[in-house]
């Protein structure tokens, strides 16, 4: 599979790595080992081979095994039920104690171009609990570009490291291994050697999944997950470019408002009564209950928001229904009578992580997707019980999250943008990608058309989804057409005076992820480094580098324009904001090049946005860009 390297739109990079030394096996003793049990020698590089100015690499922190802060429920299928008003937590469960612990020999190292010496790292790997099975140590490294004033001022790694660590870096470069431990042995291997690969088989394959009601004293659950208050899109089909119409029409119509007015719409997401399903003809057979996925990032059980449930006549390829999993978990489908089945007959319950809009795979185009047991129907209303995927290691590692990330980005911009954003044919998630090097030299993440490549410690990541969908959505109502000097190589800190395409293109993506993971409107300088949605960014810090001669040449003060422009906090001359929660997106993408290669900038928009904003307000609109350019 290869797609011209133009043509991508990257995570922005600075840096491949590649391990020149380390054992295939070895044992590991529990608990801290000095130098680890696990050593590894790596090589670091430069990704763009034109790099002129060495890079420094900075390591925070050492890596370490994500710890459960969430807690096993004695009772949570009460609580959900309503049956109970608070939940109730098993007062003598301790969370497991770490897995691992990944540190680096140094805190900093310098990487120049075109050595005859590449940089190299000694790793260590410590194994602190011998879990029986796979996991992935990641240690991230952040990269700075650095100038010929910066290295004569500090001329070592060391100096360098201390005046840039509390500064934004050019690009976040995670090093993630695989392990698997048996017993008291660890045995290193690539992704799918460690995990697995799921099969093509639409019926034969998937995974299993469990019983909740087994798990639920050793499960945490994050409960926060299940109580959100987000909703399935109703219209999930391709419906052309239909809806940026309408949602350019209420932008116009909501326009503008300033500090001390008032917003007179709704800013969160409702539903309205007339969308409502219709219920179907009686009798039927009803069938219904909770759906989740234990993550990764947390080791916790939530909601499988954004999972599509079909029911099937057993051993058999006859649909009986489908219904979405709602961010509650709760699911159902109802079988009226034309279907001819009655009780007593039996059933088999997929869960689907792809749909119209998403389609999460590997390599050969195998999809992600559970299975029940076989069910024996007793009743007009039956239960199949609260059932888990473990999307926590294994073959399907990462991709209860990777959904959650997707389904989440495609209700708020259908909800509260007004945008339907599924494309023609859905998008295609190669997760985890450890083969697409993405015009690098190494495994990375990037879109082109459909197709996005997401490497595993990116695809759990909601900021790095949701920025490789916004290129899709981009693509969509900007017809695949992409303005000059878009595509490449790229990172956050540098100016891009000749690919003024790119800066544009990548800052919407950027704004894209912050609008999706930061539903509030009023965030101070600092707020945007939590969670899932950590930006490597922020959205309003404007005392940062790059110091380009224009704003526009760079990818991170392009997207500082578009959330001014939609956020409610006074900043500087940003006093202004447009009250439709979608209408920054709205005004960008319905405002697209008619030709594919056609000059492109943020400088454009400034006019499609004061066209659009209240009378009066034209000049509000200009200062934002000018803050933002200048």
């Amino acid at each position: 599979m290869t797609t011209n390297q133009a043509a991508y739109a990257d995570q922005p990079a600075a840096l491949t790595w590649k391990i020149l030394e380390a054992a295939k096996e070895g044992t590991a003793l529990a608990g801290y080992t000095q130098g680890g049990d696990s050593r590894l020698l790596v090589q670091l590089s430069p990704w763009d081979l034109k790099q002129r100015t060495p890079l420094l690499v900075v390591f925070r922190s050492c890596g370490g095994d994500p710890i459960a802060v969430d807690k096993p429920m004695l009772n949570f299928e009460a609580y959900m039920a309503g049956k109970d008003t608070s939940p109730i937590y098993d007062p003598d469960w301790k969370a497991p104690e770490p897995r691992w612990r990944l540190c680096p020999e140094t805190d900093a190292v310098l990487v120049y171009p075109n050595a005859t010496a590449p940089q190299q790292v000694l790793l260590n790997v410590d194994f602190l609990r011998l879990a029986n099975e796979g996991m992935s140590p990641r240690i991230d490294m952040a990269v700075y570009n650095l100038s010929s004033e910066e290295l004569k001022i500090w001329p070592t790694a060391e100096e360098l490291a201390r005046n840039h660590r509390n500064q934004p870096p050019d690009a976040i470069v995670p090093l993630t291994l695989h392990y698997r431990l048996t017993r008291n042995k660890w045995v290193m291997g690539s992704y799918a050697s460690i995990f697995g690969a799921p099969s093509r088989d639409l019926f034969k394959g998937g995974k299993s999944t469990g019983d909740y009601e087994k798990l639920a004293k050793t499960l945490p659950v994050n409960l926060e997950s299940f109580r959100r208050k987000i909703y399935i899109p109703d219209n999930t089909d391709y419906d052309r470019l239909e809806s940026i119409k309408q949602a350019l029409e209420i932008s116009k119509a909501r326009g503008t408002a300033g500090e001390g007015e008032q917003i007179c719409y709704p800013e969160n997401t409702t539903k309205s009564i007339a969308t409502a399903p219709i219920a179907p003809r009686q009798p039927l057979i009803l069938f219904q209950d909770v759906f989740s996925t234990r993550w990764s990032a947390d080791h916790s059980l939530h909601s499988g928001f954004g999972f599509r449930v079909e029911v099937y006549r057993a051993g058999s390829s006859t649909m009986l229904g489908s219904a979405w999993v709602e961010a509650n978990g709760l699911w159902s489908v109802n079988i009226p009578d034309t279907a001819g089945f009655v009780t007593s007959q039996q059933i088999n319950v997929y869960y689907r992580s792809y749909n119209s809009y998403y389609a999460p795979q590997n390599q050969a185009g195998n999809k992600y997707w559970w299975y029940d047991p076989t069910w024996t129907v007793t009743s007009t209303s039956f239960n199949v019980g609260h059932r888990t995927a473990d999307t926590d290691g294994g073959t399907y590692n990462g991709v209860g999250e990777l959904v959650d990330s997707a389904m989440t980005m495609w209700s708020r911009l259908y909800w509260d943008a007004g945008i339907n954003p599924v494309p023609s044919s859905a998008i295609r998630f190669f997760f985890p990608n450890t083969w697409n090097n993405c015009g690098g030299d190494s495994p990375w993440s990037c879109a082109s058309g459909n197709d996005i490549w997401l490497i595993a410690s990116h695809g759990v990541q909601g900021d790095v989804v949701n920025h490789e969908m916004a290129h899709v959505l981009n693509n969509k109502f900007w017809e695949n057409k992409r303005p000059a000097g878009s595509g490449g190589s790229h990172s956050l800190n540098t100016c891009y005076p000749t690919r003024l395409g790119m800066a544009l293109r990548e800052g919407f993506a950027n704004y894209i992820a912050a609008w999706v993971g930061y539903p509030a409107r009023n965030i101070a300088e600092g707020g945007f480094n939590s969670g899932r949605w950590a930006l490597g960014w922020d959205a309003e810090q404007r005392n940062t580098p790059p110091d380009c001669t224009n704003g526009w040449e760079n990818e991170v003060w392009v997207a500082r324009t578009f959330w001014d422009l939609h956020d409610t906090r006074s900043d500087g001359d940003d006093i202004l904001w447009f009250n439709s929660p979608g209408a920054v997106i709205a005004l960008y993408l319905g405002n697209g090049i008619a030709n594919d290669g056609d000059a492109r900038d943020m400088r454009y928009y400034e006019d499609i946005y004061r066209d659009a904003a209240s009378a009066g307000h034209a000049g509000f609109i200009t200062d934002i860009f000018e803050q933002n350019h200048h």
